[in-house]
């Protein structure tokens, strides 16, 4: 008897010994900055939509502008036991002490679109961002090559917005040294909000008695407060703006002639790929990078995507043909 006890008891054991472990669900917890932008709101539904079909859980919160919000959220989601944490960041500089949590409890960290300084990131995707900032003052140099420019840089509290002015003045700095242009303003628009930067370019235009040829704006949120303000001057279509992410209501802009370009950063590419990284570092792998940028703690491994500049003569064979926007709602 005590025998046959024996051999049951080996038995089971080899039983489930070998029987393949379940597979748990990796859990991400998506933090953005700001979902009152439209920017935002695709990225979200492209990335959970591609989580959830490698078998993921996204749990995802908005901080609306706020770096408290957004601390708070991060913290909730390393408290609800998280895998993996993607963070679209509000202020890239305030992150650290956060992540340094998430990492004692074992969490990978996926900086999305803005890097994150001086924190210990497993990963980083986003667009060349210094070759945005080249694309929006090529394409306007191009337009107007003399004259008065201002300047509408991003908030100030995001790395990219630094990189994008980096771009520009890359190539706008020859023509400034030979006195070709002449640089009128430079502002930084709090929050990337509209309306900060409509009263910006409203004091800008008073300040040069309207006499400005181009405004290097940053995005098309700020790019459609500066052109509200040109419009109350009778001034839009014949000032020279550029403009970043291909919004709808930017896209519409340059068709009606009242924007001179944007920049279309392939979001579902970046979604996407995003995605299948975040599951990634959630099971333990380590995802593919074709690039490194150091972010004052770390050499940050990163899967850089390139930018595409939009204008008239190409919205049909790209924002539409990719089907981020419909034809119908563009014209």
């Amino acid at each position: 008897m005590k025998i046959k006890t024996i051999l049951l008891s080996v038995c089971t054991a080899l039983l489930f010994s070998s029987a393949p472990a379940m597979a748990k669900d990796i859990k991400i917890g998506m933090a953005i900055d700001d979902l009152r932008l439209e920017r935002w709101q695709k990225d979200r539904d492209i990335f959970v939509k591609k989580a959830e079909s490698l078998g993921a859980k996204v749990f995802v919160q908005s901080a609306n502008g706020n770096e408290e919000t957004q601390m708070a959220q991060v913290e909730n989601m390393i408290n609800r036991g998280v895998d993996v944490l993607v963070i679209i960041p509000y202020n890239g500089e305030v992150l650290s002490n956060v992540i340094a949590e998430a990492k004692r409890e074992g969490i990978k960290v996926l900086a999305y679109d803005r890097l994150i300084n001086n924190a210990d990131l497993d990963f980083y995707i986003s667009f060349d961002n210094e070759k945005v900032g080249e694309l929006q003052a090529k394409s306007l140099l191009e337009r107007v090559p003399e004259g008065n420019y201002f300047l509408m840089g991003g908030s100030p509290v995001d790395n990219n917005a630094k990189l994008f002015r980096q771009g520009q003045m890359k190539v706008l700095k020859p023509q400034i040294d030979s006195g070709k242009i002449k640089i009128v303003g430079d502002q930084w628009v709090d929050a990337w909000l509209p309306e900060n930067a409509l009263k910006i370019m409203e004091n800008a235009l008073t300040a040069n008695n309207n006499k400005i040829d181009a405004v290097v704006a940053s995005n098309d949120a700020t790019a459609g407060g500066a052109i509200q303000a040109l419009a109350a001057q009778g001034l839009a279509g014949k000032v020279a703006i550029s403009g970043q992410d291909a919004d709808l209501a930017g896209v519409k802009r340059i068709v009606a002639g009242t924007q001179t370009m944007t920049v279309y950063k392939p979001i579902s590419k970046l979604a996407d790929e995003a995605a299948q990284i975040a599951v990634k570092l959630g099971k333990g792998e380590t995802p593919e990078s074709n690039s490194k940028l150091n972010n004052g703690k770390k050499d940050v491994p990163a899967y850089l995507l390139t930018p595409l500049q939009v204008d008239k003569s190409n919205i049909d064979s790209t924002v539409i043909s990719d089907g981020f926007h419909k034809k119908a709602d563009v014209y």
